[in-house]
């Protein structure tokens, strides 16, 4: 249902979180604050949500089920806060009182996700989708942690299935302490991006590039599934790898820094002149990355995997360039 999200999916895993609107609606005991169960379950403020799920939580009145569902808020909060110790507790506690809360289970996944601890976030994950089958949002989420493993062939299964089963509509992410509930196009679109991500990975460079091309069609707010789009077919050796790009930077669909990846790519700007508007440390490891991508067009193996050997070791592990500089590189040194 719910998540702590990163600006877009290249920057890596995208937590998407699941909260119950439906069982603490339904809670009749006289005892309980009724605007305590509106915030609890409603409110898009954070904090606000977390102080009425407190109080819920320790109310021995109240259900099980519904205790838990209290918790499962309270512990989305303490997620989305950054507080993921607490998270933990939570959302452990919300298992422990109802085992068949599969969105405690989902959301502890991505905790321990959070953790590093990949065995337990998986096994969570597996739980989820054992109880609710039709739960797009934890195939996504256990995918994304398939991917982070280079597990692919099981990332992109995932993946699949969720596209199959379509976006799920309690999405949303946290940003600024409070939520926002993004359009069913946001949440397809991370779905087909993902996809492309593990076909781009694995060099299955067509799909891949199909693969972003959807994506791109649902919602491309920033541009870069464009740009990989782009970055896939010149992988795959397409002669016309940059006529989507070019269109889009002649629309004016490109803004500031993606506009600079776009013209690099094409070639109206050197990777020199992409490198000296690079205005922090994220966007030099990108200038790095799309500089090897320019370099492998022009045949030119060593200066390539300089450039890509800088993104791999400039760039977050969580980004799409870091990781794809890897597989890059890899592909390079096989040949």
């Amino acid at each position: 249902m719910f998540a702590a999200s990163t600006p877009s999916l290249r920057r890596g895993c995208k937590a998407i979180l699941t909260t119950a609107s439906v069982v603490l609606s339904t809670v009749g005991a006289s005892a309980v604050d009724p605007q305590d169960l509106r915030t609890c379950q409603d409110s898009a403020d954070v904090p606000r949500m977390i102080a009425a799920c407190t109080n819920l939580s320790q109310d021995a009145g109240l259900p099980p089920g519904a205790r838990s569902m209290a918790l499962l808020k309270r512990g989305f909060g303490n997620y989305a806060l950054g507080n993921i110790d607490a998270a933990q507790a939570d959302l452990s506690d919300a298992v422990r009182l109802n085992p068949k809360n599969n969105y405690a289970h989902h959301e502890l996944g991505l905790t321990f996700f959070k953790k590093g601890d990949l065995t337990r976030a998986i096994a969570s994950l597996t739980e989820a989708i054992n109880l609710d089958p039709s739960s797009a949002a934890s195939r996504f989420s256990r995918g994304q942690i398939y991917l982070s493993e280079n597990r692919l062939d099981e990332a992109i299964q995932d993946f699949s299935d969720a596209i199959k089963l379509g976006a799920d509509k309690n999405t949303a992410f946290t940003k600024d302490q409070g939520v926002d509930r993004p359009e069913a196009n946001r949440v397809a679109a991370d779905y087909y991006a993902a996809r492309a991500d593990a076909y781009y990975l694995r060099g299955n460079f067509k799909d891949a590039a199909s693969g972003y091309d959807r994506a791109a069609g649902f919602s491309d707010p920033e541009g870069y599934t464009l740009i990989w789009g782009s970055v896939a077919r010149t992988q795959g050796g397409s002669a016309d790898a940059d006529i989507v790009l070019s269109a889009a930077l002649d629309k004016g669909q490109l803004k500031d820094w993606p506009k600079s990846i776009g013209e690099l790519l094409v070639g109206r700007i050197t990777p020199a002149a992409a490198l000296a508007v690079a205005k922090n440390a994220d966007q030099i490891c990108e200038a790095h990355y799309y500089s090897g991508i320019v370099q492998l067009k022009a045949k030119d193996s060593i200066s390539a995997q300089k450039e890509l050997a800088a993104a791999r070791d400039g760039c977050p592990s969580s980004f799409r360039e870091s990781r794809a500089a890897v597989a890059d590189l890899k592909r390079l040194q096989s040949q």
